[in-house]
């Protein structure tokens, strides 16, 4: 696995470091936001074929096969080593590019060696997994996996909307909305869990919308993250015009929310866009 390229943002600290491994391009970045944490995002596949439309790499013929345990211990080491940074809290994100559920072993597995081997560069080893949760008994498998080894995991839930119709839309890949087992999750591995929601002009974002989410989540302990979107050029999907709008009803309903904007935008480290442009230029020369 040789590192071929290392980007920096110009906007934030986000590096994103682009690997070839098996002929296969890999992307692993950075993320230091100055809240004493490194954070590494973490590929789990090399590229995803559940076909969300607002993701970058949905549409692209590129070969998919699940990441092996050595390739994931290796990126986070490579990044680690070059990182240097003196925070003392690591944070390591399965959610570059993939279905962390498709790769649970070597999710697992990796997650339990990085977990005993940083602890001497670390205080506190962390780790989230995103997922759209493609089928409910991957999901409760994950969670007995988690259970077993204690690790400390937050999930990330992609809801992204309450219409279920929609939602099958937008991610053709995903299971039924059910949050009870996000909820049992919660409880059973001792862990926290956020719903992401990327906020859509004119799909997701209305009344209606705000209505429904405060409704399914009114009382849980449980976060929604509002996403800005990251707009594929020339899509008919675009980052709402109602974002303060959208939060500021979810507050009134009771529902504790975040808005975040993906880091390393301009080199293709946020949300969905990860591999698009390194991904095309080597995986079809």
């Amino acid at each position: 696995m040789n590192c071929i390229d290392i980007i920096k943002s110009q906007k934030d600290k986000t590096v994103k470091y682009v690997f070839d491994s098996f002929d296969s391009i890999l992307e692993f970045s950075y993320i230091n936001k100055g809240d004493g944490k490194d954070i590494i995002c973490v590929p789990t596949q090399t590229t995803c074929n559940l076909g969300c439309k607002f993701c970058f790499l949905t549409g692209l013929n590129i070969s998919q096969r699940n990441l092996q345990q050595h390739e994931l211990i290796d990126g986070v080491e490579y990044v680690v080593r070059r990182s240097g940074t003196s925070n003392k809290i690591l944070l390591i994100s399965f959610m570059g590019c993939g279905e962390p559920l498709f790769n649970i072993n070597s999710v697992i597995e990796s997650a339990r060696y990085m977990q005993a081997c940083y602890t001497k560069n670390y205080y506190t080893i962390r780790f989230a997994v995103a997922s759209l949760i493609p089928t409910h008994e991957l999901f409760k498998e994950f969670e007995t996996r988690v259970m077993q080894l204690n690790l400390k995991c937050k999930f990330h839930y992609s809801l992204h909307t309450t219409d279920p119709v929609m939602r099958k839309s937008l991610m053709p890949g995903a299971s039924p909305i059910c949050l009870d087992l996000i909820f049992h999750y919660m409880e059973s591995t001792n862990n926290s869990a956020e719903i992401h929601y990327s906020l859509i002009n004119d799909i997701n974002d209305d009344i209606k919308d705000a209505t429904r989410l405060i409704e399914l989540l009114k009382g849980k302990p449980i976060t929604v993250k509002l996403l800005k979107l990251s707009e594929k050029p020339g899509d008919i999907l675009l980052e709402s015009k109602r974002i303060k709008e959208f939060q500021a009803m979810l507050e009134a309903g009771g529902i504790t929310t975040e808005y975040y904007e993906p880091p390393g935008s301009d080199v293709g480290s946020s949300c969905g866009q990860f591999l698009s442009d390194y991904y095309q230029k080597y995986t079809r020369k």
